[in-house]
């Protein structure tokens, strides 16, 4: 299904009023409804529409969109991978689901160079002047509201201004980024 806007916030909204209500996310090689809090098999799911929203000044900084139905539940609602991080999970069943649903792509004249979902973006560059600086928090309970309706899982962070920051997806990739799991029982 062809969509008429090319942000991907608009995107949600737009899906949303066509029926797609439940936001899912992927967890142990499932999809999990947040409505329902049950976990779906690939056998168990369609993906009716993929999209891939790339950003015209950093072609680099990706972000996609599935669309899911759940025949048996009548369950409709939205995969938001605002980082790349569900489509380019380790090969398992349900990554490829995603990698093989054909992707319309929708190019994004992104006004704000800086800022992203309401956070300063960390370009290459900046990320290349002190590597140090800048790690990838996972799963931290304080991360700010996601504008696309769900929630982050993941957001970069600046060690010297103490703040969330978006980081493109290069930088997600770059092995030498440093991952930080949030860890409830040190709290």
């Amino acid at each position: 299904m062809a969509l008429k806007e090319t942000d991907l916030i608009t995107v949600v909204e737009e899906l949303r009023l066509k029926g797609y209500t439940d936001t899912f996310t992927i967890e142990n090689n499932t999809l999990i409804s947040e409505k329902l809090k049950m976990a779906f098999k690939e056998k168990d799911f369609i993906i009716e529409g993929g999209y891939q929203f790339d950003i015209d000044e950093q072609p680099f900084d990706t972000q996609y969109l599935f669309t899911v139905h759940i025949p048996a539940q009548g369950l409709k609602g939205l995969l938001i991978d605002l980082l790349g991080m569900y489509y380019y999970m380790e090969e398992q069943p349900i990554t490829e689901v995603l990698r093989k649903t054909p992707l319309l792509t929708y190019l994004f004249d992104d006004k704000s160079t800086h800022l992203k979902y309401g956070l300063r973006k960390i370009t290459p560059f900046d990320y290349n002047v002190d590597k140090s600086r800048y790690v990838l928090r996972v799963g931290f309970p304080d991360f700010p509201a996601c504008p696309a309706g769900t929630a982050f899982s993941m957001l970069g962070f600046d060690q010297q201004k103490k703040e969330y920051v978006w980081l493109t997806t290069k930088i997600l990739k770059d092995k030498s980024l440093t991952r930080v799991q949030y860890d409830l029982l040190s709290k």
